[in-house]
């Protein structure tokens, strides 16, 4: 991976998961839907029983997608994880064993072959990546035809919890710094309409849908407060602003508290799929 190819937001996105590695799968991995499961087991959910599928994982982070496929299908499931952080792909290694091929390479430039995967997923991830059309049209060109594309992305509605004062703290605090927000979301990931427009018979996808749906999670303040450590946003403050958020936040949090003295933290998803046509 050339890193002087790399933009300001990649770079950044290296320089927190050199630091944070994991950090994605400690905030997602234990909140649930109101189903029962969680994001990871949403998409894992996707790759088909019995015969063999190459699934590919892009922006695979620690692998715990990769994992939570294992688990569902065994050894029926040759499978791929693919992430521009060699320090993920590092913890990746370490959790998956030897039977998975990871690749160190953005996903603007993969590097199989055509039609080589039966299902695509991506947990968190492909709303960072610049340029989703070269992703997606890479992600069409690795897939046989018939083959499945899934991405879990931020954007869903999410009652007002924890998570909703943390962002409440987070704006006051730049607000009041004179700064912006933190922008690394691309713009197509901002509505259900933009997801769509880039996976309609143009793009050579169909039966497109977005589903929206709410992860939760139920912590003490002061272990939601650990994970909102692990947000992008953090890293983007100086120490002082991070000071001034933690205790707008502690403070907003404490009237939510429930008789065990924990606080709901719930945060808005949209899943969208589409087969590949042929």
């Amino acid at each position: 991976m050339d890193a002087a190819a790399l933009s300001p937001n990649e770079r950044f996105l290296l320089d927190f998961h050199r630091s944070h590695a994991g950090a994605t799968s400690e905030f997602f991995g234990p909140a649930r839907t109101p189903e029962g499961g969680d994001s990871y087991d949403r998409l894992a959910a996707l790759v088909p029983e019995g015969d063999e599928a190459v699934v590919l994982d892009v922006g695979c982070g620690d692998g715990l997608l990769l994992e939570r496929i294992r688990l569902r299908r065994g050894s029926c499931a040759t499978r791929i994880g693919l992430d521009m952080s060699a320090d993920e792909l590092a913890v990746a290694a370490r959790r998956l064993g030897p039977d998975v091929l990871l690749l160190n390479e953005r996903a603007q430039a993969i590097s199989l072959p055509p039609a080589s995967v039966d299902v695509a997923l991506s947990h968190m991830a492909l709303m960072l990546m610049g340029d989703p059309a070269s992703v997606i049209a890479e992600i069409h060109r690795v897939l046989r035809p018939g083959g499945v594309f899934s991405a879990i992305v931020d954007g869903g509605p999410a009652p007002s919890d924890g998570f909703a004062c943390f962002v409440g703290s987070l704006r006051r605090t730049l607000r009041a710094a004179g700064r912006p927000p933190l922008q690394l979301v691309h713009p197509t990931f901002a509505s259900s309409q933009a997801l769509l427009a880039h996976l309609d018979e143009a793009a050579g996808f169909s039966d497109a849908r977005v589903e929206e749906l709410v992860v939760s999670r139920r912590e003490a303040p002061a272990r939601l407060w650990e994970l909102m450590l692990l947000t992008y946003d953090m890293d983007y403050l100086s120490p002082g602003e991070v000071e001034r958020v933690r205790r707008d936040f502690l403070d907003a949090v404490e009237a939510l508290r429930d008789a065990e003295g924990t606080v709901g933290c719930s945060i808005g998803l949209r899943q969208f799929t589409a087969r590949k046509r042929g």
